[in-house]
């Protein structure tokens, strides 16, 4: 009995890539990620759609091609359906962003912008970085050359706090009456 190739049918696993700035503007990242040399190597990876969140920043100009599905937005009311759907996340190292990500335990590439003044966020991913939580890009300028090491990062898994452990401490510190019922944000404490 021979099998015709015309009535088999290829099954391919979308892989996919997300890439976020968040509500700020980092050109830098999303030119980064745009890079022929940053799609061919999405592409050796086996992703083949990229979706990317551009922010205040320009709307990218880089188009689909046939293996190789692009989607561009500058904002959305959530995010979270991308980062679910992605198979890595590339991200600017804002706090929500980071802390959604490593929940939904997601493959994190975080890349400083180096741009802001004060930047808080250097300290947030070096603290999950040095913990095996994410890969992190201390620049956009050395983005290129990180590709190649992320291919080898494996993250550890986040364990994630006690929800109730920042609420009680500040009211602590507050001075409110701790609330011996066990309820906290109008959640019942386990």
């Amino acid at each position: 009995m021979t099998t015709d190739d015309t009535t088999k049918s290829v099954v391919r696993k979308d892989r996919s890539v997300f890439v976020t700035v968040g509500t700020t503007l980092f050109d830098k990242l999303i030119e980064g990620v745009t890079t022929p040399t940053a799609v061919q190597w999405m592409k050796d990876q086996g992703y083949n759609k990229m979706t990317i969140q551009y922010g205040k920043g320009q709307k990218p100009t880089i188009v689909s091609e046939e293996l190789f599905q692009v989607e561009t937005y500058d904002f959305a009311s959530s995010l979270e359906q991308d980062m679910i759907q992605a198979d890595l996340i590339i991200s600017h190292a804002g706090a929500g962003t980071v802390m959604e990500a490593l929940r939904l335990q997601k493959r994190l590439m975080v890349v400083i912008n180096t741009d802001l003044m004060n930047n808080h966020q250097t300290e947030l991913a070096s603290a999950m970085h040095e913990r095996k939580l994410l890969y992190m890009v201390e620049s956009p300028n050395v983005l290129q050359e990180s590709f190649g090491e992320l291919e080898h990062f494996v993250p550890l898994p986040h364990q994630e706090g006690d929800e109730f452990a920042f609420p009680i401490l500040l009211d602590s510190f507050l001075g409110f009456d701790q609330n011996t019922s066990g309820e906290c944000c109008g959640k019942k404490r386990e």
